[in-house]
């Protein structure tokens, strides 16, 4: 039987420096309490967290992570070099490296934040519960929101690990590529918001959703965006006019879903619960209020936002919907 002094010691071990490769290795059994908040009172929150891996550990894994996207985007240029002489499209190699990123980093990265959030959904089912009882029931209430706000959950800590890099690898193809500053910026935000969730962290409960589930109709987009004439591949909607059809149809599908019902309804229940906690006196709640202030304006921002994607995507949908009927005639 083990004793209090293996049990320290057990913990010291994990959290040592170390890769963060699966679902368990985010699992703490140490997790913080308001005591150990107070122990730590006036230290550097950035260190402690919600309690979960070490920073040591954190930037460890990035580090691998984007290695591997490294790599994953040559192996994926050297498949579909392999398949060049299919069309003209494919030998040129501009249009098999935009390919590689789109398909190797941006799809892969995304599709494997979904399937994160998907398979932990059961971390934030209270929310889902609430939805689906028109919120007429008690799962939100507000003597709850501390919990939602925050409790440490490993799978949203591995899944903003995974998006942190996803950003830190966009980031740089960003530049390279020349994409533009409005892209720099984007990344710039999305990758401090979810760096902050994970130091000195917050909204764990949330994250499942807005690094998770909300990005299925992304990882999707950035399928589509091979088709783009400013992004993509010049002349591939004409080898692949079907493809680009069913691609959009399910982009728009996942965006209604994830971005028009899901995200307004679950970005009132997070204002509601950050604004708590920035006026309440959780003892967690110190050194982060100005985090909290940040995530609560990029929501509300972004909300307002899908607005005009909605516009764009009409628009969009209406005229490549046109195109698709005049070249099956």
């Amino acid at each position: 039987m083990c004793g209090p002094d293996s049990n320290a010691a057990a913990s010291r071990k994990r959290r040592s420096s170390s890769l963060l490769l699966t679902h368990e290795s985010f699992v703490f059994s140490d997790i913080p309490d308001k005591d150990d908040e107070n122990k730590h009172k006036g230290k550097n929150p950035h260190i402690h967290g919600l309690g979960g891996p070490s920073l040591a550990s954190t930037i460890l894994t990035v580090s691998f992570y984007v290695a591997i996207l490294f790599l994953t985007e040559h192996l994926c240029r050297l498949f579909i070099a392999q398949y060049a002489h299919l069309d003209p499209v494919l030998e040129n190699e501009t249009n098999r490296h935009i390919l590689a990123r789109h398909i190797g980093v941006d799809f892969t990265s995304l599709l494997f934040c979904a399937y994160i959030a998907v398979t932990n959904r059961h971390a934030c089912k209270e929310l889902f519960d609430h939805g689906m009882a028109y919120g007429k029931s008690d799962f939100m209430g507000d003597d709850t929101f501390e919990d939602r706000v925050f409790k440490y959950h490993p799978a949203a800590q591995r899944l903003l690990t995974i998006f942190f890099v996803y950003q830190v690898k966009n980031m740089y193809d960003t530049i390279i590529w020349g994409d533009g500053i409005e892209f720099i910026l984007h990344h710039l935000l999305a990758g401090a918001a979810a760096w902050t969730g994970m130091f000195p962290g917050c909204c764990h409960f949330y994250a499942i959703f807005y690094f998770g589930l909300s990005e299925i109709s992304t990882a999707i987009l950035c399928l589509l965006a091979n088709f783009d004439p400013d992004f993509g591949v010049i002349g591939l909607e004409k080898v692949f006019p079907v493809t680009k059809f069913i691609l959009g149809g399910l982009f728009v599908t996942s965006f209604i879903v994830c971005r028009l019902i899901m995200w307004p309804f679950i970005s009132y229940y997070i204002s509601k619960d950050i604004l708590k906690a920035i006026r309440g006196d959780h003892p967690r709640a110190n050194g982060r209020r100005g985090v909290l202030w940040l995530i609560l304006i990029c929501c509300w921002g972004l909300t307002a936002i899908q607005g005009i994607f909605v516009h764009m995507i009409y628009k969009t949908g209406k005229e490549e919907f046109g195109k698709l009927m005049e070249m099956l005639q």
